[in-house]
């Protein structure tokens, strides 16, 4: 899963690193956030489900 976090970090360093100002373009820092959101997610989301298949019944 280390792999996978570097990797979701790295996304959402570059995303931050483009997203606009709040104050400058609401509408485009917006966005930014919810591509982050989405990012965040849907790893939780695969990471929670590699961990239920790794668990036994």
């Amino acid at each position: 899963m280390s792999v996978e976090y570097d990797r979701v970090k790295d996304q959402v360093r570059a995303i931050e690193s483009t997203r606009p100002a709040a104050d400058v373009d609401p509408e485009g820092h917006r966005e930014a956030n919810e591509r982050i959101t989405r990012l965040i997610d849907t790893a939780r989301m695969f990471a929670s489900a590699d961990r239920a298949r790794k668990v036994p019944l």
